[in-house]
């Protein structure tokens, strides 16, 4: 093999020292910014702290004193603590980056020993990171240091993969049968769409599920959504042009006073200030629309609306309105929600049927309710075909900037680049190193949305559905663009000169060239892990929008309230992607470049530490998906596997060892193999609670959660003798036991069922019983004993051990009875508008115009001294936040 040439290893060394400096300097001004801020804009660092909405189970006590000293506490916090503080969520989120930081620290224990001195030695010439890579290897025998390293780092990865299944799926079940999430009305309503429409009946329901006790049929409303959005916007129009026109006419009126010119009389009329044509004006249609007064006609408008909206309410749910395809069923306990869940699959009638449970009603992307099996089908495979293609076209833009990430290659051949030769080194290197990794970050940002949107568009009948959607998709983006096309385009920028020359050549320089193309990367992992880290702990967004936009943007009391209030939340889809791509770069280069482990294991700690303190301190909680994205992103880790061990299997080939190239084409198959049987034991059991495990928690049954196959064989048993009628199998009959338990939603019946008997046989004795306390060794044999043996230590009885002791009580009864799935346009109430009170009667005036057409309030805000709009306390239609 040829060698890598001076210019190359200078254009490395130089793009990788030129983006260590930046990024250390863009991390110690982000790092002062956050310590310096933080200790006086408490709103923006800390508001978990400080905003009275936050629910008292979500806040969080001051922070004490020192720059990091929050860190050492949140580390030192039990298992518990972090869980409530941080969500279900953002606790496996964070377990995530943990455990790669782990895997990343042991694999380079125990690569760098004998990958660093075997290529080090391996007769080549290259310079730099280059040295210790596979490139400069040149010995065709010692490439099974490769292949056997390779085995072993990739075969402890899934083991790790394996016991996070294990764990998470105990932790589910465990926080399923918690009392406080197998009480809420979310863990008790199941969602059934492509429902038959002889089955849209509550009867009919009722009759296959007898013990459910409330039962939700949506129907089409299509004419009362578009009226709603029309008096929505006309309200936000009013209220915004009322609040605007207060503040100018207190403007006035105090520099009038300052000027001693006239004072406007009466001080109560609207009109003693402004000339009709100066009033806010509005029009019903965009440009082609009339255009009429705001304070009058919008007024009289937006009464008409109220009435309108209130007659077409009343006529649901008994007119004649087509009923949509989709059913909500709710049963008075967890247990009877299981029974039905499992049943659904063995059902004839819904062999089409999607089921959902643990959704709330703000959860439902109630738009796609009414869409039907087939429309469903052909819209996501339009949404899919326009992400495939956009992920095609989207690498022109990418395969650009990696190219630049090597430009200097291609100066030899295209003429016209020839003066990038003669730039200093260190311009080089901010060109070839912060320019690529910045645009790469900037064009990948642009993509969530779009992907977000066309989960709606395909179909998705939920936010968590949509989430997940989206961390597929843009998981699938960021391997093909950020990794394939960005590591190919680095490798082929480099050897298009000598390619052209030997076209015979081409196979086996970009064997060669590939491991260099890991300096790519190393400055990517730079830019995350020093500069995205501490900006995410600046948080200079906040600063921003709390100090600039939002003094610029926030005129009316309610937009200042939300600002103040409304705390962000993180977007689980797209976070779990971005840092997925960290494990694929990890596992791909782990071998064939091992430096490149250090600086993945850097940038997954910073991370660490950024998101452990603003899931912490100050974002809230968003959509409960009770962790479901962690196993998605675990079976996402298969990807960079077989990418690693093709990317193996292609070197191998090149430096033409056909030992190790069948040896490694054999581990590619044990890897598919394992990657079945994980699906084939955690996809059935992950989004379904075994009976055992609810009969151990109920009934306080030692040894009733099944150990040996987390509940798969339950499950299936449940579901096939849920329907026990042999002249009617699709309708199912409740025996008397369980009769008994649809009025309590402790009790749990365990005679008169043909599951009991199966459950029994089938039953393995657990870790120990329910009451005792789950105790971790102490000695270090203990410990490597139990982290081999997951099951053991990662169970049922270690997860529901470190569950928050505020969630061993059932919600509250506001909680439980105050969740309706109906349609939420035919429930929807009235807008309250809220406008500042000033000191001259206006807001009063104005409140009397609106009486008996709509609710116009102005408590808690009023007009300051300097005119502008402030709010003292609550909104008028304040609803406090359910949280559990």
């Amino acid at each position: 093999m040829s060698s890598s040439s001076p210019q190359q290893t200078g254009s490395s060394v130089s793009a990788f020292l030129s983006t260590l400096i930046i990024n250390l300097i863009v991390f110690c001004v982000f790092v002062i910014i956050f310590v310096v801020a933080k200790r006086k804009y408490h709103r923006v660092y800390e508001p978990r702290s400080v905003v009275d909405t936050v629910p008292e189970n979500l806040r969080t006590e001051k922070q004490p004193k020192g720059a990091f000293s929050w860190l050492t506490m949140l580390l030192k916090q039990p298992t518990p603590y972090t869980i409530e503080k941080v969500g279900v969520d953002g606790y496996f989120f964070l377990r995530y980056l943990q455990m790669f930081v782990v895997v990343g620290l042991i694999s380079g224990v125990f690569l760098w020993p004998i990958l660093f001195s075997v290529d080090a030695t391996g007769g080549g010439s290259s310079n730099g990171f280059d040295i210790i890579s596979y490139s400069h290897n040149t010995h065709k025998w010692r490439t099974f240091a490769h292949l056997f390293c390779s085995w072993v780092f990739f075969g402890c990865v899934m083991f790790v993969i394996y016991r996070e299944l294990v764990f998470y799926t105990s932790f589910r079940h465990a926080l399923q049968t918690s009392p406080l999430y197998s009480s809420l009305p979310y863990s008790r309503t199941l969602m059934v769409d492509n429902v038959p429409d002889d089955l849209l009946d509550t009867a009919a329901i009722s009759k296959l599920f007898p013990a459910a006790n409330k039962v939700y049929i949506p129907r089409e409303t299509k004419k009362l959504q578009k009226m709603l959005k029309k008096r929505a916007k006309l309200a936000g129009k009013i209220e915004g042009g009322v609040s605007k026109v207060l503040c100018k006419a207190v403007k006035l009126r105090n520099k009038a006073e300052k000027k001693h010119k006239p004072i406007p009389e009466p001080a109560d009329d609207i009109h003693a200030y402004f000339k009709d044509k100066k009033l806010p004006t509005y029009r019903d249609k965009p440009i082609i629309g009339k255009k009429k007064q705001l304070l009058t006609d919008g007024f009289e408008e937006l009464g008409d609306y109220n009435q309108k909206v209130a007659k077409l309410q009343s006529e649901y749910p008994d007119g004649e309105h087509k009923k949509q395809g989709v059913v909500f069923i709710q049963f008075p306990n967890h247990m009877e929600l299981q029974r039905a869940y499992q049943a659904v699959p063995f059902c004839d009638q819904l062999k089409r049927s999607r089921r959902f449970t643990g959704m709330a009603p703000e959860d439902v992307i109630w738009e796609n309710v009414d869409v039907g099996f087939a429309v469903r089908n052909s819209k996501k495979t339009a949404a899919s075909s326009l992400l495939t293609a956009t992920i095609i076209y989207w690498s022109i833009p990418v395969a650009v900037v990696g190219c630049i990430s090597n430009i200097n290659y291609l100066t030899s051949k295209v003429h016209f680049l020839r003066f990038i030769n003669n730039m200093p080194k260190k311009l080089m290197g901010i060109i070839t190193g912060i320019l690529p990794t910045v645009a790469l970050a900037v064009l990948m940002s642009l993509l969530p949305p779009f992907i977000r949107k066309m989960g709606k568009v395909g179909g998705c009948l939920t936010v968590q559905q949509v989430e997940r959607w989206t961390q597929q998709w843009y998981f699938a983006f960021q391997v093909v663009q950020v990794f394939i096309v960005t590591t190919l385009a680095s490798a082929a920028s480099s050897v298009v000169p000598k390619i052209l020359n030997d076209p015979s050549s081409a196979m086996s320089m970009l064997a060669q060239y590939l491991p260099p193309a890991s300096n790519f990367y190393i400055c990517y992992m730079l830019l995350q892990g020093l500069s995205i880290s501490s900006g995410a702990l600046a948080q200079l967004v906040g600063l921003i929008l709390s100090f600039v936009l939002g003094p610029l943007l926030d005129k009316t009391p309610r937009k200042k309230w939300n600002r103040f209030n409304n705390l962000s939340a993180p977007s689980w889809g797209t976070t779990y992607a971005n840092y997925g791509l960290f494990t694929v770069i990890l596992l791909c280069y782990g071998v064939i470049s091992p430096i490149i482990i250090a600086f993945v294991v850097i940038a997954y700690a910073m991370i660490y530490v950024a998101f452990l303190y603003n899931l912490t301190y100050v974002n809230d909680h968003s959509y409960d998906a009770r962790g479901r994205n962690y196993p998605l992103a675990l079976f996402e880790v298969f990807v960079g596997l077989y990418l690693a061990e093709i990317c193996l299997t292609g070197l191998f080939v090149m430096a033409k060892n056909w030992p190790a190239v069948i040896l490694e084409a054999i581990f590619i198959g044990f890897t598919v193999c394992v990657h079945l049987y994980f699906r084939y034991l955690f996809e059935k059991v992950i989004d379904t609670v075994p009976m055992g495990a609810i009969r151990e928690v109920d009934l306080g049954e030692s040894g009733a959660y099944p150990v040996k196959d987390l509940g798969r064989k339950q499950i299936k048993i449940e579901g096939q003798n849920f329907f026990v009628d042999a002249d009617s199998p699709n309708e199912r009959k409740l025996s008397d036991d369980e009769k008994k338990s649809t009025n309590s939603a402790g009790s749990s019946p365990t005679a008169g069922n043909p599951f009991n008997e199966s459950l029994n046989n089938d039953v393995e004795t657990s870790a120990g019983a329910a009451a005792k306390k789950i105790l971790s060794p102490t000695s270090f044999k203990g410990r490597v004993k139990d982290f081999f043996h997951p099951r053991r230590s990662l169970g049922f009885q270690y997860a529901r051990s470190i569950l928050p002791a505020r969630w061993m009580e059932a919600c509250s009864k506001e909680i439980a009875d105050n969740v309706d799935y109906g349609t939420p346009e035919v429930v929807a109430d009235e807008p309250q508008l809220w406008i500042p009170r000033d000191s001259y009667g206006l807001s009063t005036h104005f409140i009397e115009n609106a009486d008996g057409k709509f609710s116009l309030s102005d408590e808690n805000a009023i007009v300051d001294q300097k005119a502008k709009a402030q709010y003292t306390g609550l909104p008028p239609d304040y609803e406090p936040k359910l949280a559990y």
